[in-house]
């Protein structure tokens, strides 16, 4: 379990913050509602309301295209575009909403919509044909996204209040998507190619309770992370870097903790927790291995270790609580399987 507690979205609010410094820096001359154009470029700002700011800066290349739409008191946009051909929308509805983009490059687009009040956004995409769509509902939530390379995917959909979601991607057409419905959420994700033949790596996660947190790391070829997380105060670690691994963790009770990594090839792993206080480890660094790991009832605590050819594990535990059971594979084509439905009970397997 891990030892250290961060308040929600602190790290991302931080990173926020110097990269608005940086982003500010290039309007500063500018007052409110105003508009920079060069060539061949198309600016429009629309303002409703009291108090509201607005900066559109385009520069080097053409063809760029941007939208501010403000409407009711308080909002604040700046909007830089440098490159050629950049697309950039942001709408605020509400009060002291704050969004800021970014783009350098070719072809990118953003696309920003804050609904509520003292929600914060923040895009910033260098390289070509960079996607980001930010929905922000409710209040004070936060959005960071980072995009360095080449058609890159970022969504994020944020309701209630209090969330924090952090994209960053670099290398090659790198998936993430977010969905944080619920309050006081945070989630981290970082997509890197990490070698030559790297990209394509998925990540979507689903945050619907309260105070979860996701920290989803992938570096290799399409690697592909699934969380879906409930419940409250529930906690996913997964980290990738291998090549076609899966990975899929699905949270509802309270308290559960999951950590995934995978460094091997075609690797699968499924974790489900609907308990109180649960703790599933599972590492996968060989090839074809499969674990599935069920938990459902209190403090109980699951170990898997990977590391050959087509084993396959499988730990149920359930209606019960302070169970143990561990299940290490080495070797080639085993098949383990533990299933604990009372207390106090400890299993080791060793293949």
């Amino acid at each position: 379990m891990p030892t250290t507690i961060a308040m929600p979205g602190q790290h991302v609010r931080g990173s926020i913050m110097k990269i608005k410094m940086t982003l500010l820096a290039a309007a500063v001359a500018m007052s409110s509602g105003y508009a920079v154009a060069s060539d061949d470029n198309t600016a429009v700002v629309g303002q409703t309301g009291w108090g509201n700011d607005a900066s559109v800066d385009q520069q080097s290349g053409g063809n760029h295209n941007a939208s501010v739409t403000q409407i009711l008191v308080g909002n604040d946009a700046a909007v830089v575009q440098a490159g050629n051909s950049q697309n950039a929308t942001h709408f605020q509805y509400g009060w002291g909403n704050e969004s800021v983009s970014e783009q350098d490059g070719r072809n990118n687009t953003v696309n920003v919509t804050q609904w509520g009040a003292h929600n914060d956004s923040t895009v910033v995409q260098d390289g070509r044909r960079n996607m980001a769509t930010v929905d922000q509902y409710g209040r004070r939530n936060v959005s960071l996204v980072k995009q360095d390379g080449y058609r890159h995917s970022a969504t994020v959909l944020q309701t209630n209040r209090s969330n924090d979601s952090n994209i960053k991607q670099s290398g090659y057409r790198q998936i993430a998507n977010v969905s944080q419905t619920g309050s006081y959420n945070d989630v981290n994700i970082d997509q890197v190619n990490g070698g030559w033949f790297g990209g394509l790596n998925i990540a979507n996660v689903s945050q619907t309770g309260f105070g979860g947190n996701g920290d989803i790391e992938q570096s290799g070829f399409h690697n592909i992370t699934d969380v879906d997380q409930g419940g409250s105060f529930n906690d996913v670690d997964v980290r990738q870097t291998g090549s076609l691994n899966y990975a899929d963790v699905d949270q509802t009770g309270t308290g559960d903790y999951a950590l995934v990594s995978q460094y091997g090839l075609l690797n699968e792993s499924y974790v489900e927790q609907s308990g109180y206080y649960n703790d599933a480890d599972i590492s996968q660094s060989g090839w074809y291995n499969t674990s599935n790991v069920n938990q459902s009832g209190w403090f109980d605590d699951a170990s898997v270790a990977q590391s050959g050819v087509n084993n396959m594990s499988s730990i149920t535990q359930s209606g019960g609580f302070l169970n143990t059971a561990s299940h290490v594979q080495t070797g080639s084509n085993n098949v383990a399987t533990t299933t604990q439905t009372g207390s106090f009970n400890n299993a080791s397997i060793v293949q």
